[in-house]
């Protein structure tokens, strides 16, 4: 065992036994995480390397573009690579054409062909079209020939009477084989014109590098059965016709002369030609007017009388038959634009097949029945065929219609509706008013009610009707109340006790005016003091059956307002009596 102290350890061996330990430590590091450093060394220069990440990057670039595609992003990945490969193949054909000519030799010859024969069927089958219905002798005896060789009847009515025809006319740029200007006859269907221009540059191209040419020599013509495509070369520009039939040499002297003519105003847009062809649409016309035609022209065969008489008969027969044809087409059309204008019926479909007038729409239950409306119109109902869906219209006749069967108004009530708004008026029970208001919001069609016109037995109005229509007779001479008027004067009693209840919140405080009314029998100052009196007594019979006097005013008026002219004895015994009339609050000018 040692003897020395323990505090040697602070002595002057510790910074070397610091410097030991340092270097230990660095030993085990680099034992430790030598590989990750080497890696991460490599991975920097990996990253900081263009040439390697290109590397990285084509090895996972086939797999990444599948990816995308599957994910859905076809729309994304076409935006973003289309504009590089048009700028590749465009460089690619103005560097060195031949490479895509050699590239599109295995299918440039069947497409070339299809396209033709694309373009020769559809001008026989718009040709066979017009001529279908054509009955004349010389048409019959086509159409026996062409039966006979099996052959198409346009063909054969093509051959027979076509000359020639330019149906189209093409002005293509000479380096970029790019369309600059094409007409087309209005009778032929017509394939994309660029691609067709695509096409005879390229044959023009494969001739040349296939065979044996001088320099200078180009592609005169192209000839399929009976379509021809002549071509004419200039310094910048090719014009294409496309021909049907055999055309004479001076249509090719006026290919010339066109193409010589646009190289003459156009030399400099050519030559620096863009890709735009808008600057060469005034050469337009000029193409157009190379659009020509000829037919064959017989010579006039003899008359034949009877061939001319059978033609007008025909000819009356078929157009009688058109024009009554046309004249129930006019009829069944008014018939429908009727039926459209009717409330309750939208009609959505009108055709005429297989002799038949079809016609589909909507119908409400309670708009007017269409075989009605055929009977007006003289229309044969066996002609129509109907086919209605049920549905409920808003219209307000409609509407009104189905009110008026739900809620069966009583004799006095008048119901309207107006914008889906029912309107009331006229005189009820309280019971019948209750039910209207309840139910009318189950009608179709019914937003709203408007009752305050509707007036049932507890109403103001009908109250003040009630009220005023009451009268009081006296007899002659006599101030009294009559026994046989006391009934009369319970009944208007009850009626003014009702009023004045609802008085406050309805008319605001009434005033009952009870006038007294005298006949012409004495001096007319006793008149007007015998009417107030029989005034005065009606007041004080009212207050003593439970009316307030506060509630009542008499006035007497003589004759001066009789209510009967005095031609009898009848007529003489009403003016003697008591009318009432409801008049507003009392007022300091009313006492």
């Amino acid at each position: 065992m040692s003897d020395k102290p323990a505090n040697d350890v602070g002595g002057p061996s510790a910074g070397g036994s610091s410097h030991e330990d340092e270097k230990a430590l660095q030993e085990l590091r680099t034992l430790l995480f030598s590989e990750e450093q080497h890696e991460i060394v490599a991975l920097r220069e990996r990253i900081e390397s263009p040439e390697q990440r290109a590397r990285d990057v084509s090895a996972v670039v086939a797999e990444a573009i599948q990816m995308r595609r599957a994910r859905g992003g076809d729309h994304e990945l076409s935006a973003a690579l289309t504009p590089t490969v048009e700028e590749a193949v465009r460089e690619s054909v103005r560097k060195d054409s031949h490479v895509l000519v050699e590239a599109l030799f295995p299918v440039m010859g069947p497409a070339i062909r299809r396209s033709v024969a694309e373009v020769f069927r559809s001008t026989v089958e718009s040709f066979n079209q017009v001529l279908e219905s054509t009955f004349s002798i010389r048409g019959l005896q086509w159409r026996f020939e062409a039966i006979r060789i099996g052959r198409p009847y346009a063909e054969v009515a093509l051959l027979r009477s076509l000359v020639y025809r330019v149906e189209q006319v093409f002005l293509i740029h000479l380096k970029t084989s790019l369309v600059l200007q094409h007409v087309v006859d209005p009778a032929v269907v017509t394939q994309d014109a660029d691609m067709v221009s695509s096409m005879l540059s390229a044959i023009r191209d494969f001739v040349r590098d296939s065979f044996s040419t001088q320099q200078g020599d180009s592609l005169d013509s192209l000839q399929m059965g009976q379509l021809q495509v002549w071509i004419e070369q200039g310094p910048q520009a090719i014009i294409a016709a496309v021909i049907r039939g055999q055309a004479p040499q001076e249509l090719r002297l006026s290919l010339k002369e066109k193409l010589e003519e646009a190289h003459r105003r156009f030399s400099r847009e050519l030559e620096e030609f863009d890709g735009n062809p808008a600057p060469f649409e005034a050469f337009r016309p000029e193409l157009a007017a190379c659009l020509t035609a000829s037919y064959r022209r017989d010579k006039p065969a003899k008359s034949r009388p009877y061939l001319a008489v059978c033609a007008i008969v025909f000819a009356v027969l078929l157009a009688g038959w058109y024009g009554y044809t046309a004249i129930q087409n006019h009829k069944w059309a008014l018939f429908v634009e009727n039926l459209r204008q009717q409330p309750g019926i939208v009609v959505t479909s009108f055709q005429r097949a297989r002799g038949r007038y079809r016609i589909q729409g909507l119908r409400d239950p309670l708009a007017v029945d269409p075989e009605a409306l055929l009977d007006q119109r003289k229309l044969n109902p066996r002609l129509a065929e109907f086919h209605w869906s049920a549905f409920y219209a808003l219209d307000d006749s409609l509407v009104l219609q189905r009110a008026i069967a739900l809620l069966q108004p009583p004799a006095g009530v008048t119901l309207s509706v107006q914008n889906g708004v029912l309107h009331a008026a006229g005189d009820s029970s309280s019971e019948w008013k209750k039910s209207m208001r309840e139910r009318a919001h189950f009608i179709a069609g019914i937003t709203a009610v408007d009752d305050k016109d509707l007036n049932d037995e507890n109403s103001p109005r009908r109250l003040k009707a009630a009220v005023e229509s009451e009268i009081i007779l006296f007899e002659l001479g006599q101030a009294e109340i009559n026994p046989r008027q006391q009934p009369n004067l319970a009944a208007v009693a009850q009626t003014i006790q009702k009023l004045l209840q609802i008085a406050p919140s309805a008319v605001g405080n009434a005033i009952v005016e009870l006038v007294g009314h005298a006949d012409s029998s004495g001096p007319e100052a006793t008149n007007v003091l015998l009417s107030q009196e029989r005034a005065n007594n009606a007041v004080r019979e009212l207050v003593r059956l439970g009316i307030p006097e506060a509630s009542l005013r008499a006035t007497g008026i003589g004759l001066s307002s009789p209510l009967r002219p005095e031609t009898d004895e009848q007529n003489r015994q009403y003016n003697r009596s008591v009318t009432f009339r409801v008049v507003g609050p009392e007022t300091p000018q009313n006492r």
